[in-house]
């Protein structure tokens, strides 16, 4: 199946307050897992080595570390959610919403992934997707109850799930329609709370049913970087991951 989606949206306005001690203050995509390398170096890679060409992100935090990172990729656009430290992750999205013009792919800034799951997202039949995985064991998941072909409910509690079909990744598909009818609702939501996150509130919240399917790769390898012991299981799974992408 060809390609049609050549935009993307990178999330990178978060504090990364639980690496605070680790990161020495710098944003969650500039973590090097080795040669120096920042981890969303390699978001971008991926995405271009997959055809898209058209990479938005955006920044709040230590912003700069961003737009230096603009100034040598072409392909990069940045937009600044102003209110980063007082907002979630659905008003980050909100922020794209003059630059968001064509069907896109979704990621947060803070992963590590096999490439394979650009490829396989971009292939598969359902224009809204999110990618789930197997069980990580590696804490602090976000875990995806689906029904059929479609997600039901994302939440970070087991006990508010029927059943668990996988853990969410981080990476979604979204068709320009459904980004436009979510952030249409959360509008309305943001009168009394701009705390709200696109995956948890949004796509479970502000979507209607049987409009959001998923794509479950049980055997990815991928890691979310927001803690400690995530980043050196992190440090573990990336030799795997290179030496898969070659």
């Amino acid at each position: 199946m060809k390609n049609h989606i050549k935009q993307a949206v990178i999330l990178a306005a978060g504090m990364g307050v639980r690496l605070k001690e680790l990161n020495n203050g710098i944003p969650k995509g500039f973590i090097s897992i080795e040669d120096d390398k920042p981890i969303i170096e390699n978001s971008i890679a991926n995405l271009l080595a997959c055809g898209i060409k058209d990479i938005i992100i955006v920044t709040g935090f230590m912003d700069e570390y961003y737009e230096n990172l603009r100034s040598r990729y072409s392909q990069i656009t940045t937009v600044r959610n102003e209110k980063f430290s007082e907002t979630g992750t659905m008003y980050s999205l909100w922020c794209a919403r003059n630059l968001i013009k064509q069907d896109c792919i979704l990621l947060e800034s803070d992963l590590i992934f096999e490439i394979r799951a650009i490829r396989e997202l971009l292939n598969f039949p359902f224009k809204n997707s999110i990618l789930i995985s197997g069980n990580t064991g590696a804490g602090d998941e976000v875990y995806v109850e689906a029904e059929g072909d479609w997600v039901k409910k994302i939440s970070k509690e087991k006990s508010y799930l029927n059943s668990v079909t996988g853990e969410f990744v981080g990476i979604s598909r979204l068709s320009f329609d459904f980004y436009m009818n979510l952030i249409q609702k959360a509008e309305e939501v943001f009168k009394s709370d701009l705390m709200i996150s696109y995956d948890m509130d949004g796509f479970t919240t502000f979507t209607e049913k049987e409009s959001l399917g998923y794509l479950k790769i049980a055997d990815l390898l991928w890691a979310e970087i927001d803690n400690g012991s995530q980043l050196e299981r992190a440090k573990k799974l990336w030799k795997k991951i290179k030496s898969l992408d070659r």
